[in-house]
């Protein structure tokens, strides 16, 4: 099975990949001091919503990293018809071979997604790196509300066996040198309305294409994990924002 195309479908109609409302990263970006001026980057980009939403509010210069053809001609698609294209870079390649020069980028994104080894611990030291001295790094990571049965885990793809519990998410970034500057969670609500969406996109692309010869397997892999985040998830599995500022050398 694709994964890639899966995830495009599955996320067609969301604005983030991830349950966190566009409310809330809206007050996130409250937060930030970027400008015209500003260098961006957004690993994992997806359709690039982020990177569109810094564009349109702060006029800021986006580095957009995504694996996923089908992902980043939306974005190509949404930044031309928004008139973004000329701020916004979209490098299509595995996140895991992206190079930068250290303290690049003003602010660091990685919204979720895997793919930098080490869990929340190994994307705050990745992301600092490359991070500004004075600039912020913002990461969405899940977390454990409680302790995971092992059938759910075993209905995982093996990544989340490295979540930790909210606070723990908190910590591994100041056990990284950056300080905590705010962290949202979803809602259950929120949580509802992601993966509703998500599954009703494949259902919906099912009767659209039944003659394309991955729907058999996209209804079986989505019905498998609408039972098993009903069964589980939706009490288990946590998803949040954190945003670090990236300190200087201390002086004095």
């Amino acid at each position: 099975m694709n994964r890639q195309k899966f995830s495009a479908i599955a996320h067609r109609d969301h604005d983030y990949c991830n349950p966190i409302s566009p409310t809330k990263v809206e007050r996130l970006l409250d937060l930030l001091p970027l400008d015209a001026s500003s260098r961006v980057l957004d690993l994992g980009c997806g359709r690039a919503e982020l990177s569109l939403r810094i564009i349109e509010r702060f006029g800021s210069t986006v580095v957009a990293v995504d694996n996923s053809s089908m992902m980043l001609d939306a974005a190509r698609e949404r930044a031309e018809w928004t008139g973004a294209l000329a701020k916004l870079h979209l490098d299509d390649i595995d996140i895991r071979e992206f190079r930068a020069d250290p303290e690049t980028f003003h602010l660091s994104v990685m919204l979720g997604g895997g793919g930098i080894a080490g869990g929340m611990a190994g994307v705050c030291n990745q992301l600092k790196v490359w991070t500004k001295s004075g600039g912020y790094v913002l990461i969405g990571e899940g977390f454990w509300r409680k302790k995971p049965p092992a059938e759910y885990l075993a209905l995982l793809d093996g990544s989340e066996g490295e979540f930790l519990d909210h606070r723990g998410n908190v910590r591994v970034g100041i056990d990284a040198g950056l300080i905590p500057m705010h962290a949202t969670t979803a809602s259950l609500d929120e949580w509802d309305e992601y993966e509703w969406k998500y599954c009703r996109s494949i259902e919906r692309y099912a009767r659209e294409q039944p003659e394309d010869p991955d729907t058999p397997a996209f209804l079986e892999r989505v019905r498998r994990w609408r039972d098993g985040y009903l069964r589980w998830g939706r009490d288990t599995l946590g998803f949040g924002l954190y945003l670090f500022y990236r300190p200087g050398p201390f002086v004095g």
